[in-house]
């Protein structure tokens, strides 16, 4: 038997480029599948990298519109604020603009009411005196107050002639030979003759010492006078005191209005 091995002939295809294509074909299976595999792979990995950069730029964006919201509150929280300090600057200037002005009202009207005062004070020489019938008139008032009206008694009151000192004692009637009043000085002025007199503006419970005269002639003031003999060792007041006074309480006549004078004793409070 013969052993020697059969030797079976290889087919050679290469000259018609089959076993070049079946290795290419091969190598395209084989790049297909290593391209297929990483686009599969590489395709969701740049798919989840897609989706963080897109929530990471919605992130961004709530984030900036957040910001953006948190800029418009605090803008209009300033713009608020500073309206509301202008509102308030405005408000106060126009409280201190009504303020000055109403100091100014009243600077004005004490400065015009001190000429008046200072006019009726003063007594001008040839003034004349009211007439009979403003007189007459005044004079019934009276006969009614000192029925009402008795007047006070105490360490501080004069004994014998009441009006003893005063210059123009026989144009006095004597309504109350004692008789105190508190009150507030209003203008003061020493006389020619000597008497220190002032305007009191009474305080309530002595409001029943001024009448109609006071009121139209003196606004609404009681006039008090100290004469020479009582100044020596006497407080003599300043306007814008508080004092309590002790005197005879009179009309003067030829002016109609109700004096404490003469005063004989003034106390400052």
């Amino acid at each position: 038997m013969d052993k020697t091995p059969k030797v079976i002939p290889i087919q050679d295809n290469s000259d018609n480029g089959e076993e070049s294509s079946d290795s290419e074909s091969s190598d395209n299976v084989v790049g297909n599948t290593n391209e297929g595999d990483s686009n599969e792979t590489g395709g969701p990995s740049n798919g989840l990298a897609g989706d963080e950069s897109f929530s990471g730029d919605m992130n961004q964006t709530e984030s900036d519109g957040a910001t953006g919201e948190g800029l418009d509150q605090s803008t209009n929280q300033t713009m608020q604020t500073e309206s509301q300090v202008n509102q308030n600057v405005n408000q106060t200037t126009n409280q201190n603009v009504n303020v000055n002005q109403t100091n100014n009202q009243n600077v004005n009207v004490n400065v015009e009411m001190k000429q008046r005062l200072d006019l009726k004070i003063s007594e001008e020489e040839g003034e004349a005196p009211i007439t009979i019938e403003e007189q007459t008139r005044i004079e019934s008032d009276d006969k009614i107050i000192i029925t009402e009206h008795t007047g006070i008694s105490g360490p501080e009151c004069k004994s014998g002639n009441v009006l003893e000192g005063a210059s123009n004692a026989e144009d006095l009637r004597v309504l109350a030979e004692c008789q105190d009043a508190i009150g507030t000085v209003m203008h003061t002025k020493k006389m020619d003759d000597g008497d220190y007199k002032f305007f009191l503006n009474v305080e309530e419970p002595f409001k029943f010492l001024v009448n109609d005269k006071n009121k139209d002639e003196t606004e609404g003031f009681l006039v008090v006078e100290i004469v020479p003999p009582h100044q020596d060792g006497m407080y003599l007041p300043k306007d814008g005191d508080r004092v309590h006074v002790w005197g005879a309480w009179v009309t003067d006549k030829p002016k109609g209005w109700h004096e404490i004078h003469p005063t004989w004793n003034v106390v400052k409070m």
